[in-house]
């Protein structure tokens, strides 16, 4: 009678387990949510156009996880700019090169200023050098710098020695070689002078799942992977969508580890309702 009643509850155990078993199967095939989004995928280590921009996808990965599982899923997107104006300044009274010579910036201080003079830096030890009239070096007396002539050992300012240093002028719109480029002066003020120069730039933004990003239409996207193959690259506009697919996402599997445990409990009840009915009876 014992074993009788133990064989109905196993089966009992039994039935109600394999049937939460197999509703799981057909609730992750049927009823799992599922995003409808409309983004443009790209594959891992793949290329695509978002607009008039093309895009490169490095390699999908995960982050974070152990032993090389779990983790989040990240990927970089990386595009080229090439409408980039790229900025640079030389102050007033500062050197700077110029045709392989160097030359001092001066900037009027007036009103409207539009322009800058630039002035050759003289050598004056090499003029020194190459007139045999006067000493190889300068004296200095009372704050002020003299060449000391060697024939009567007579002295003149420096100032008033040295040639009328060559100058050039430049305006606002001219090209002004920069660091290499070929600057166009922007804008003088009586500080500085501003250039600009035609460039291209690259830029790289990091792509985690629902993670915010700006491209270079100057849109923002949201990102959401398919594994490790590809990822969506989605308007910021369907984030609600995102956002609810998400939470109903959640609750199914709150219903699912239900079920797994209705699974795992009743198959556990039915193997130990067996294993005692057939342990020995003390007479």
């Amino acid at each position: 009678m014992q074993r009788r009643a133990a064989a109905i509850y196993f089966v009992f155990f039994l039935v109600v387990g394999a049937g939460a078993y197999a509703y799981i199967g057909v609730a992750e095939q049927t009823s799992q949510p599922q995003y409808d989004l409309d983004g443009t995928m790209v594959e891992s280590n793949g290329t695509v156009a978002i607009g008039e921009t093309e895009y490169t996808l490095s390699g999908i990965h995960r982050e974070g996880g152990s032993h090389g599982s779990g983790g989040e899923l990240v990927s970089e997107l990386t595009w080229t700019n090439d409408s980039y104006v790229g900025t640079g300044s030389i102050s007033h009274n500062s050197t700077t090169d110029y045709q392989n010579e160097s030359y001092r910036v001066l900037i009027a201080n007036e009103t409207g200023v539009s322009e800058f003079t630039l002035e050759a830096q003289q050598n004056v030890s090499a003029i020194l050098q190459a007139d045999p009239a006067v000493e190889n070096t300068t004296a200095t007396r009372d704050g002020t710098e003299y060449v000391v002539y060697q024939n009567n050992d007579t002295i003149q300012p420096l100032a008033e020695y040295l040639p009328e240093p060559e100058r050039q002028t430049v305006s606002e719109g001219e090209t002004f070689p920069y660091e290499g480029n070929d600057a166009t002066v922007a804008n003088v003020t009586t500080s500085e002078v501003r250039l600009e120069w035609d460039s291209s730039e690259e830029n790289t933004v990091e792509l985690t799942e629902g993670g915010n990003v700006t491209l270079a239409n100057g849109q923002q996207y949201f990102a959401n992977y398919h594994g490790e193959e590809s990822v969506s690259v989605v308007p910021a506009s369907q984030y609600s969508e995102y956002v609810q697919t998400n939470n109903e996402l959640d609750s199914f599997q709150t219903r699912l580890n239900g079920l797994w445990g209705i699974a795992i409990i009743s198959g556990l009840a039915a193997l130990t309702v067996l294993s005692t009915a057939y342990l020995p009876v003390r007479g």
